[in-house]
């Protein structure tokens, strides 16, 4: 047996395993067993330290000894990141494999401590975490609380992961996570307002985040922008670090794209002061008509709208846009194109069948 072998090599011996085992008192003997593992644990082979691990886990499944003792065992394996942080990310796992939720939780975390990428190791990459987890609370019967710690770990991580660099992946998680509140809960849970607040802060500070509807949508984070946006407010935006410069270009960006939605085509003058009445005034840029063009680049270039512009007649013409939100009207609007494009379609069939030459 490789576990009693990996122990005879520390300072268990052979004779004392088999006995233990032979009288059937299987708890004693695994202690031993898991005695004999950490006292090598730094300095064995790691490979030998993986297999001896899970026999023990193995043995401990047989003899049913696994419900009292795997919660103790996460916490020792948790314990520290300096020492080996990969083989104990990979004994966690083993460990999460015969998952109890609290495992989940404490590998989750560990990986998170442990930084470096270790999360994302975890699971499948940066682009697979929100699959991955929404596959983990698929598979099992998580109750609320659970899903909630779950992914309130993953955005606690992922904030500090994705710090500067991929915050896409940290909206996702935020969302999923406060998606599970309702807005009764901001008040008395204090831990879900810090993650509100950072997600929102999030949102706002980042260049690239211009697709945000959904968390806007929330009632929650419909409470806390309104409460930004009072000009009494501003010191608390200021408190958090918010660029205005920054906010107004994105402000600008999205503005030019809500505009871009209901028409096909925009004047300088229109998109810069709105003051055509068949415009929204909401969405104007309020920019003079000559930064008109370096807005439509800079919207362009962000993705949002596709677009020419036709210097001669001062015109924006639209050929696609990135919708902010999808409704009821937005599912008309596309329901008018697609009839629209079906129309063409079959008037382009009829020119080609016009078209052939009489047999």
């Amino acid at each position: 047996m490789s576990s009693i072998v990996f122990a005879t090599n520390a300072s268990l011996s052979f004779v004392e395993c088999v006995a233990l085992e032979e009288k059937g008192e299987f708890k004693a003997l695994g202690e031993r067993l898991l005695a004999a593992i950490r006292e090598r644990f730094g300095s064995a082979d790691e490979g030998e330290v993986e297999v001896a691990y899970t026999l023990l886990l193995q043995l401990l499944l047989k003899w049913g000894l696994i419900e009292g003792m795997i919660e103790a065992l996460a916490d020792e394996l948790a314990s520290s990141t300096d020492e080996r942080p990969a083989l104990r990310r990979t004994l966690l796992l083993s460990l999460y494999g015969l998952l109890h939720f609290a495992m989940l939780s404490k590998l989750l975390l560990f990986c998170a401590r442990c930084g470096g990428g270790s999360l994302d190791l975890l699971l499948g990459g940066a682009e697979r975490r929100v699959a991955t987890v929404e596959d983990w609370v698929g598979a099992r019967q998580l109750s609320e609380a659970q899903k909630r710690e779950l992914w309130g770990l993953i955005l606690d991580a992922s904030l500090d992961a994705d710090a500067g660099s991929d915050e896409h992946r940290t909206y996702e998680s935020g969302v999923k996570y406060l998606s599970l509140h309702s807005a009764k809960d901001v008040a008395a849970d204090a831990e879900l307002r810090s993650r509100l607040v950072k997600c929102v802060l999030l949102t706002l500070r980042s260049p690239a985040l211009l697709t945000c509807d959904t968390l806007a949508q929330l009632p929650m984070a419909r409470d806390f922008l309104e409460f930004a946006a009072v000009p009494a407010h501003a010191a608390f935006l200021e408190a958090q670090g918010l660029d205005t410069a920054s906010l107004e270009r994105k402000m600008r960006l999205l503005s030019l794209t809500s505009l871009c939605v209901a028409h096909k085509e925009l004047t300088y003058a229109a998109v810069a002061e709105a003051n055509d009445r068949s415009i929204e005034c909401v969405f104007a840029l309020r920019v003079s008509a000559d930064e008109v063009e370096h807005w439509v680049v800079e919207t362009i270039s962000a993705g949002l709208i596709v677009a020419k512009m036709d210097q001669v007649r001062s015109t924006v013409v639209v050929s696609g846009c990135l919708e902010r939100e999808f409704g009821k009207e937005q599912l008309g609007r596309l329901q008018g194109s697609l009839e629209g494009w079906a129309a063409s379609v079959q008037s382009l069939l009829k020119v080609v069948a016009d078209s052939k030459p009489a047999p």
